[in-house]
């Protein structure tokens, strides 16, 4: 057959990003995000351009896909998309696998719905848009999880019975899987790699030879570093005085802590772009949030660094990890024991996507990389092996 044109629909927790691909080959990219309450659209191709969308929430960002593929001429008008590529954040041992949906699948995800509500709806929202506006094209759900199922098996308990955790999978599943997926295989000539995804969601892992040895996230991507909205690792006797003196039931703490919580709640804005520009104003509460989330991330590096007896190379991608300079600045501030060192000169370089910069300081440093991750092009190919595979 001819090559299948595959749509991958990757929701963040702040963006919705789409892509279309033919074969293993990229024609265009959507991302739809969410600023002062309007929906703005970027679609690029050789070039990169602002569309306007009919649209009015994150969620219906479906709906704009085919009309926009059609008017700008990436899609012509008797080409039809022959498989959707969806990436799934789930927590249990059904979605460390990719699976086609089905009725069994929806099944699964509702029950897993029960125990992580918000990651999952998510999925299910993005799935009910994606079957009302693209009816009849199978999808294929995508595990971001799959990635580390190379960890050691004591990298994937708690400190509770495993015969209560078996039964209820109760597990470190870790997430942000596509994306280490796809700096692993950029960056194969080391052996020992700290990988910072840095986004809306953060989380950092540690690579040996490529595979997964342990990341921060774990049941579900609440765990580990301090985020833009969620936040991070939390005592659960914290947890249980933050429900009685707020009065919130379960799912409303769920919410508090993944939507509530992280930068935003510390410093006021989820955004470090803002944080940044407020603490240059002299604004202590941005510098206290910054100044906490990059100590969160260091201290996951440090943690890292020791699941791996120390570390070759350390690597920044995500949005944040690609773009802020200052950000990966200060975090580097405090790696001088692992012999990694900034250099102000390359990392003032702004990075360009799809390259490996190198932003180390010379022979005294070892290598600190800004890699974009290519999370959709992991997707493509992993549908492909789903639907015709």
């Amino acid at each position: 057959m001819s090559r299948p044109l595959i749509l991958v629909a990757n929701p963040g927790s702040t963006s919705r990003k789409y892509a279309l691909f033919e074969g293993g080959s990229e024609r265009a990219r959507l991302r739809f995000e969410l600023l002062n309450d309007v929906i703005l659209c970027t679609l690029r191709t050789d070039k990169e351009e602002s569309v306007e969308v009919g649209v009015h929430t994150l969620d219906d960002s479906p709906a704009a896909i085919l009309p926009i593929l059609r008017s700008h001429g990436v899609l012509a008008e008797q080409e039809r998309i022959d498989c959707i590529g969806l990436r799934i954040v789930a927590p249990g041992e059904y979605f460390l696998q990719d699976r086609k949906v089905d009725d069994a699948f929806m099944q699964h995800l509702e029950r897993a719905g029960e125990h992580a509500m918000l990651h999952v709806a998510g999925a299910q929202a993005e799935l009910a848009q994606l079957r009302e506006y693209l009816q009849d094209i199978p999808i294929a759900a995508i595990s971001d999880s799959a990635f580390h199922q190379s960890k050691p098996e004591y990298a994937w308990n708690y400190g509770i019975a495993l015969d209560v955790a078996d039964k209820h999978g109760i597990k470190r599943f870790g997430y942000h899987g596509l994306s280490v997926e796809s700096i692993a295989k950029q960056l194969a000539v080391h052996e020992k790699v700290i990988v910072c995804h840095m986004g809306g969601g953060v989380s950092v892992t540690a690579l040996h030879s490529g595979k997964s040895v342990d990341t921060t996230m774990g049941f579900s991507p609440l765990e580990g570093v301090i985020m833009a909205t969620r936040s991070g690792s939390i005592d659960l006797a914290a947890v249980n005085v933050l429900k009685k003196n707020l009065g919130l039931d379960d799912g409303a703490t769920e919410e508090y802590l993944n939507q509530r919580s992280g930068l935003l709640a510390l410093g006021g804005s989820a955004d470090v772009r803002t944080l940044l520009e407020r603490e240059a104003q002299g604004d202590t509460r941005a510098h206290l949030a910054l100044e906490t989330y990059i100590y969160t991330i260091q201290k996951a590096i440090g943690q890292m660094a020791a699941s791996l007896n120390g570390a070759d190379a350390l690597v920044f991608t995500g949005a944040v990890g690609e773009r802020s300079l200052p950000t990966r600045a200060r975090i580097l501030q405090k790696l001088t024991y692992l012999d990694f060192r900034v250099s102000d000169h390359q990392n003032a370089i702004q990075h360009e996507a799809n390259t490996v910069q190198e932003i180390h300081e010379g022979t005294t440093s070892k290598p600190v990389y800004v890699i974009s991750a290519n999370e959709e092009k992991e997707i493509a190919e992993r549908t492909i092996n789903v639907a015709f595979g």
